[in-house]
């Protein structure tokens, strides 16, 4: 038999689904760039957390879940810039989560170098 509804309302929801890669807290500029029926869309933001699946972002326009992405942006104390391809997986507001499409060997090991020494998020 099922739980009575008012029983059911009680309990906090919890997360049902596990990352494949850890996220690691970072603050730096980025900008995406997203296509509509006017063109292509430039949006400014900022990355709140990475790993090396995806990005945390903050951005400045909201961008619907399943929409493509272009990435620009360079991890701090680098001068490598990096262009990636994302799939935007969720969307709170301006709150952004999204996965990295295709991501060379290089860019994968430069991410996760970058990451070895930040804390990790939830």
């Amino acid at each position: 038999m099922s739980k009575p509804l008012m029983e059911k309302g009680r309990h906090p929801k919890q997360k049902t689904w596990r990352r494949r890669y850890s996220r690691h807290r970072a603050d730096f500029p980025l900008k995406a760039t997203s296509l509509s029926e006017d063109g292509y869309n430039e949006i400014r933001g900022r990355c709140g957390d990475i790993g090396r699946g995806g990005m945390g972002a903050v951005l400045t326009s909201e961008v619907q879940a399943g929409e493509v992405v272009s990435l620009e942006f360079a991890l701090p104390n680098s001068t490598e810039a990096f262009s990636i391809r994302a799939i935007v997986r969720y969307r709170r507001g301006f709150m952004h989560g999204l996965e990295f499409l295709g991501l060379s060997s290089a860019q994968e090991t430069a991410i996760s170098s970058f990451c070895a020494n930040l804390e990790e998020v939830d």
